[in-house]
């Protein structure tokens, strides 16, 4: 489920090496959202046999459901993977705010959007644009695609008050843009965020600090994020 993941996210940007390797990666991935993601193979209850109902009740197309799965298995890995080790790195950078943390673990839930909020796992996405739109005098064509850059919203100044300081009492760090918007906001995003949580109250409850000590950023089409992240837990 890893390398499907790494597979999906790199077919997304310049048909490079990179995501010509990724294709059979994410054919793989698709065959088994249509042959093993399906009513009698998933939890009873879970999230995604829901999907399943929705679509039985025509509230979803059929179609769309693998896809969907999709939105489970794949941003749920390396997205909230790179979102746990840049909080870490964040915190780790930034000891004062991991104190108010330690102090105060209700601020985490707005901790975690401002992780979110200054180091976005995915960086951009693709969109198509349905009709002819004008974008502060810019024309966008009918039929092109246009690439929405969520890490620059993220800093945009004029909508996050000194937009590079990581903050975890932002009192809008909600409005980040990481998760997409509207019709296209990110179906596992409730997932993430409850994973990207866990590992914030263990650290907290037992008092660590987190000394930084070295990384290397993982080279991605459209996601960002460490291949290598060294701190002390003490």
């Amino acid at each position: 489920m890893m390398e499907w993941s790494i597979g999906l996210f790199n077919c997304i940007g310049p048909m490079n090496d990179r995501a010509r390797n990724a294709m059979p990666v994410l054919s793989e991935m698709m065959h088994y959202a249509r042959t093993h993601a399906v009513p009698g193979k998933l939890k009873p209850g879970s999230w995604a046999e829901a999907i399943h109902h929705a679509a039985a009740a025509g509230e979803v197309p059929s179609e769309a459901v693998p896809v969907m799965m999709i939105d489970y298995m794949g941003p749920s890995l390396d997205t909230t993977i790179f979102g746990i080790s840049s909080g870490v790195w964040l915190f780790a950078n930034y000891p004062d705010q991991w104190d108010l943390v330690c102090n105060d673990p209700s601020l985490i839930p707005g901790a975690i959007n401002e992780i979110l909020r200054l180091e976005a796992p995915i960086q951009g996405f693709s969109r198509y644009v349905a009709r002819d739109y004008d974008l502060d005098g810019v024309l966008l064509p009918e039929g092109s695609r246009a690439i929405i850059f969520y890490g620059a919203a993220n800093r945009d100044p004029r909508q996050f008050p000194d937009p590079d300081r990581f903050d975890i009492r932002r009192d809008n760090a909600g409005r980040h843009m990481a998760f997409g918007a509207g019709p296209h906001m990110c179906l596992g995003m409730n997932l993430a965020k409850l994973e990207m949580r866990g590992p914030a109250h263990r650290a907290y409850a037992q008092g660590h600090t987190l000394p930084y000590r070295g990384g290397r950023a993982r080279a991605e089409h459209i996601l960002r994020g460490f291949s290598k992240l060294i701190v002390t837990v003490e």
